[in-house]
């Protein structure tokens, strides 16, 4: 029995037989045409472009089919019908097969590997995904040209893990859910393909495991359990059964929780009350929110509006998708993040030597500032249909604060011009993301309406951690005793100014730290939806006094690991139904 750790990628147990992926990476040699084969070779060239339009819009259409009304993870696939329809794609290939006597393979090769190496070299994982979908591009056409058929993931016989280097998008989007009982990855991230649509498909994973294709042959039992990035593989007996019983478990006590306490408020036994709201990516998600109980929209994340096109969104595209959340919220409350581009979410041809630590969100206001108006402009008239607030991410310095607000007032002062209506009193926030703005948050308590605490950055960059790096994501912890002694100055200087501080980063999500949350005295936790049915119960479960007291004892422990062994006992206590013995020690 061999246990490896990854990351957590997509929640859920499962246990099954490996299916080792091999994804096929043709070497094209340099072969050429005699004059009077142009023609011919072209015409080849077109029917496998076409051929490859088709197989697209049908994945497509397929994925749309099975998420239903879900997030449109659909719409991943978009870059690649673009870059399919592009007539520079078309006119650049036909060129070398007109011009230089290039096979129609070979120049195909040659251009889409132009475009995809320098995003491959660039250094980070947004960049790296584009350089991805050049590959699927490349190989899709490749096996349309040669009569070749990609070994299909919809065409499994059995239920399987499957094990690969990566996926590609189309790859993940065309699997059988019936058949694919989990994918375990070497490669990728919580943003990359393969999690966004592992989780959209409800299909456990986890990714970024090392050396992973090297140890698995194809047959050999393997343990996934996506909610702890752990790979399990040749499992003893013991284990196994464990396992088995942790799923078959978690997944009975979770549907009678969900039904129990979904509709009832976060209060705690001595009437305490805690509102829970949802993280989104998409606004397609909202519906679902809402059978998990969540109260409104806490973190709607907007890069989607990015990653699924080519293009910059103008002001219409932003407006349209905050419209289709607001409608769907039907009056409950939503918070919007400002867009956070940058690190490993970039605007196109946009690249950077040290993403996380450069010109990210809100710094890169500077660079594009048509960007943040058009998004800014959107959300104030959405704002006049529906209880919308925004907040800026990754505030730093008082004058990064500064100049955002002043953009703000810009934009006002236009809508005002028109007139456009919009509320007048929309509440305008920041996030404390970094150190220095925790350190100075009694500072801008002053000047905004809100905090909300994204804990993901906070202990990133406060513990100097890439938690999406598997060597070093050990010292990742989010209730190290520094980060919570900055979210404990954060709180205390939003309420001796009497605005709201919310958390919305995973950490919210996590039962073992809801104890210590609520302890702190956090009164709003946002959190992804399927979280939210447990969180409840807990806080119903335990007084507002006790939680208290619990807190104490975790903010006097000098480690995480201490921190972590007292809120998991504790925790198990109150509801031991929710933990197993190796989540309290995870």
């Amino acid at each position: 029995m061999d246990t490896k750790r990854g990351i957590a990628a997509s929640p859920g147990v499962a246990i099954g037989p490996a299916f080792v992926f091999e994804s096929e990476g043709a070497r094209i040699p340099r072969k050429y045409l005699m004059p009077d084969e142009v023609h011919r070779e072209i015409e080849r060239f077109e029917k496998a472009l076409a051929g490859s339009r088709r197989e697209i819009a049908e994945l497509g259409d397929q994925l749309r089919r099975r998420l239903g009304n879900g997030p449109k993870a659909s719409d991943i696939l978009q870059i690649h019908r673009e870059m399919l329809e592009d007539p520079k794609l078309r006119e650049q290939v036909v060129a070398l097969i007109t011009n230089r006597l290039f096979t129609p393979e070979y120049a195909v090769a040659q251009i889409l590997r132009r475009y995809g190496k320098p995003l491959e070299e660039a250094g980070d994982a947004y960049l790296l995904q584009r350089a991805r979908d050049f590959e699927d591009i490349e190989q899709r056409l490749l096996r349309n040209l040669l009569g070749r058929r990609r070994e299909d993931l919809g065409r499994l016989t059995a239920p399987v893990v499957v094990v690969a280097r990566d996926l590609a998008p189309s790859q993940t989007a065309g699997l059988d859910r019936d058949k694919v009982l989990a994918l375990a990855t070497e490669a990728g991230g919580r943003t990359s393909h393969t999690a966004i649509l592992a989780r959209a498909l409800g299909i456990p994973a986890v990714v970024g495991v090392q050396g992973l294709n090297g140890q698995v042959a194809g047959g050999d039992m393997m343990i996934v359990d996506g909610a702890h990035g752990v790979v399990i593989l040749n499992p003893d007996a013991l284990t196994r059964r464990r396992y088995e019983t942790l799923g078959h478990n978690r997944e009975a006590i979770e549907e009678r929780i969900a039904a129990e306490y979904c509709n009832l408020p976060a209060v705690t036994t001595d009437g305490r009350r805690v509102g829970i709201e949802a993280n989104i990516e998409f606004p397609q998600e909202v519906p679902g929110i809402f059978p998990h109980g969540a109260e409104g929209v806490g973190l709607y994340r907007t890069e989607f509006l990015y990653h699924t096109a080519s293009n910059p969104p103008d002001e219409e595209a932003h407006f349209q998708a905050y419209m289709e959340a607001v409608q769907a919220l039907e009056g409950r409350p939503m918070t919007i993040r400002i867009l956070d581009l940058g690190a490993d979410k970039f605007p196109a041809g946009f690249a950077e030597r040290n993403p996380f630590l450069g010109c990210r969100s809100m710094r890169m206001l500077r660079l594009y500032p048509e960007i943040f108006r058009h998004q800014i402009r959107a959300i104030l008239r959405a704002s006049a249909m529906g209880k919308i607030r925004f907040m800026f991410p990754l505030i730093a310095t008082l004058s990064e604060l500064h100049e955002a607000q002043r953009v703000v007032r810009e934009v006002r002062e236009e809508l005002d011009r028109i007139p456009l209506a919009y509320d007048k009193t929309i509440q305008v926030g920041m996030m404390i993301e970094v150190p220095s703005a925790a350190v100075m948050a009694d500072v801008f308590a002053r000047e905004v309406d809100f905090f909300s605490i994204g804990t993901n950055d906070l202990v990133q960059y406060s513990l100097a951690v890439d938690r999406g790096n598997e060597r070093v994501s050990h010292l990742y912890s989010a209730v190290d005793p520094a980060v919570l002694r900055m979210m404990r100055l954060t709180l205390n200087a939003a309420d001796a100014a009497g605005i709201e501080c919310s958390i919305c980063g995973e950490m919210a999500g996590d039962i073992l730290n809801t104890i210590l949350l609520v302890g702190m005295g956090f009164r709003k936790l946002s959190m992804t939806p399927n979280a939210i049915p447990d969180i409840k119960k807990l806080i119903r479960s335990i007084s507002y006094e006790e939680a208290q007291r619990i807190a104490g004892q975790a903010l006097a422990l000098p480690s995480a690991g201490e921190i972590e062994t007292l809120l998991a006992r504790e925790t198990r206590q109150v509801i031991p139904e929710l933990l197993d013995e190796d989540e309290t020690t995870a």
